[in-house]
């Protein structure tokens, strides 16, 4: 029931953007699906400079984009005109649903294989597995994070589903009735995952303990054959998931290697430079704590992630010992990054909320082993306690969700520019933002009015050439329209790189620069009246389905 209801809550407002294309990363994926299709030769496949198979785009894994034209293929056999970006961008979005469904299940398996298997002596009673099981699921179906990414085409929740099939392939691999089964679902997960998103790449280190953790409960001779499945079923699976990744090597690794160096800070781009002024790990901690998983929650997560090391240095839950080296090797890694995108921490969530849940129960037995006397309202405050963590998730995750409710800010900034400013109006806008007002049927900008290109690149260097052309352009406009904060907040917190910049948004916000703001749109998470104001967060989390548009206008003389 819980994967039906969260399945429902994110095809909920599926079509946020109503076909224009807001998501940039959305586009890769969907042109890439549109443009491969099966070489007709063993020859044709194997020539990666011509194959019609090979995207030539490895920022992200080839899985996706295979998938993507797969199921397409298949949809246009019932429905031949399904072969449009709007129709695809919908199924990406409702693939993402179903996965991230996925996600539920697998992680409320292993909160219910994790206390079967380690807590067998310490159980009040026997259902507590069960009830485990039912506490991460209702905290993963609520989480908010995940519940956004899931109406986005894009591989993030898709990475999370194989993580997570991956880390409970490592937990049935440990004790499990079926070792070899278990190792081909690693390698299946593993496999699938690198080919989604090399990111996926540290889990070997839960993989290496699985096995090693084999060999203690078992025998060696089972632990290296289990390996050796592990081995061969990930490298099957890559090979045929991302075959291009070694026929064309030289454009993958050049590729990956691009990517490295805009992670690590030594590529520097304009959509990068917002995270010049961010402190690495406490960024990161800061949006999962305040609106990846919510307040409550997330402090929840942090104290079971501290309880859990401890039980598990004292070797009483060696088995937890998978899902918590996933969480640190991976947040070390990501969060040393220079670029910090909230959804980067995504494959962690479901673990950080598997801990939040382990964390409760362990307080819970806790107080149940208090004296008799005080047993039923320890034990009630206990059960208060989890109340309250799973009501606050829902609250903040249904706020999230609230925001489809309505029409994007873009879309409403659109609506009113129609119905009140006069047609042939100049506007400038900025340049990486999406330029509205949009047109009708997907198709933006409009005709109606007359933008002046290219666009201010607010983010280049700063130079008398470029104040002297943005202080030209704004001359010649009517309107000025900014749709996300993504040059204003880089700016204003780097006033020693961006001097005129930030004093041009400093001035412009409080009116001196002859214009004033005469229409501004905000559609933060909210819910019965209670707004969760995430300007604070990073850029990414609002700048695709909720951005803050400002609408600025010429002073009348």
């Amino acid at each position: 029931m819980l994967a039906v209801m969260g399945l429902a809550m994110r095809l909920y407002g599926l079509n946020w953007d109503q076909g224009y294309r807001f998501h940039p990363d959305e586009p890769f994926i969907i042109v890439s699906s549109q443009q491969v299709h099966w070489p007709q030769s063993l020859g044709q496949f194997l020539d990666a400079a011509n194959s019609p198979l090979n995207p030539h785009f490895f920022a992200y894994g080839s899985f996706p984009i295979y998938l993507m034209a797969f199921l397409a293929h298949v949809l246009t056999i019932f429905m031949p005109d399904f072969v449009s970006f709007e129709h695809l961008a919908l199924l990406g979005r409702v693939v993402s649903s179903v996965l991230d469904c996925g996600t539920i299940l697998l992680t409320a398996w292993m909160g219910w294989h994790l206390v079967r298997s380690e807590h067998a002596d310490h159980v009040d009673q026997s259902g507590s597995p069960w009830a485990m099981a039912l506490l991460v699921a209702v905290l993963v179906t609520f989480t908010p994070l995940q519940l956004q990414q899931s109406h986005y085409c894009t591989v993030d929740t898709m990475l999370l589903f194989f993580v997570m099939l991956t880390l409970a392939g490592c937990v049935a691999l440990v004790d499990g009735h079926v070792p070899s089964r278990a190792a081909l679902l690693i390698g299946l997960g593993y496999g699938l995952g690198m080919a989604t998103k090399t990111s996926a790449a540290p889990l070997a280190i839960p993989i290496f303990i699985a096995i090693v953790l084999r060999w203690r409960r078992h025998s060696l001779v089972s632990a290296v054959h289990l390996l050796v499945l592990v081995v061969g079923a990930t490298g099957w699976t890559f090979m045929l998931a991302m075959p291009y990744a070694l026929l064309d090597r030289h454009n993958f690794l050049y590729q990956l290697s691009e990517q490295g160096n805009m992670s690590i800070g030594k590529l520097l781009l304009s959509y990068t430079i917002q995270f010049a002024y961010n402190t690495p790990y406490l960024y990161q901690i800061q949006d999962i704590l305040l609106w990846g998983l919510g307040p409550l929650l997330g402090l929840t997560a942090s104290l079971g992630l501290l309880w859990m090391l401890y039980v598990t240095v004292r070797r009483k839950m060696i088995l937890w010992l998978i899902p918590l080296s996933w969480v640190l090797i991976y947040g070390a890694i990501t969060g040393g990054l220079y670029v910090k995108y909230v959804r980067y921490m995504l494959p962690i969530y479901p673990v950080l909320t598997l801990l939040a849940a382990g964390g409760l129960f362990a307080f819970l037995r806790f107080l149940r082993r208090k004296e008799s006397s005080t047993q039923r309202s320890l034990t009630w405050f206990g059960y208060s306690l989890i109340s309250l963590v799973v009501l606050a998730t829902a609250f903040q995750g249904l706020a999230m969700l609230n925001i489809y409710s309505q029409p994007n800010t873009l879309i409403q900034a659109s609506h009113w520019i129609y119905a009140h400013i006069k047609p042939a109006s100049t506007i400038s806008y900025e340049q990486g933002d999406v330029v509205i007002p949009v047109g009708d049927n997907g198709a933006y900008p409009t005709p109606t009015y007359h933008l002046l290109a290219p666009g201010l690149n607010m983010l280049a260097e700063d130079t008398p050439e470029k104040a002297q052309f943005i202080m030209s352009m704004l001359q010649k406009s009517d309107l000025l329209i900014i749709t996300s904060d993504r040059s204003i907040q880089p700016a204003l917190h780097l006033p020693q790189r961006y001097p005129f910049t930030s004093r041009y948004y400093e001035r412009l916000l409080h009116g001196q620069l002859g214009f004033h703001l005469i229409a501004q749109f905000e559609n933060h998470p909210n819910l019965f009246g209670i707004t969760f104001n995430d300007s604070d967060a990073d850029p990414s989390f609002s700048i695709f389905d909720h951005p803050i548009v400002r609408i600025f206008m010429r002073n009348t003389p």
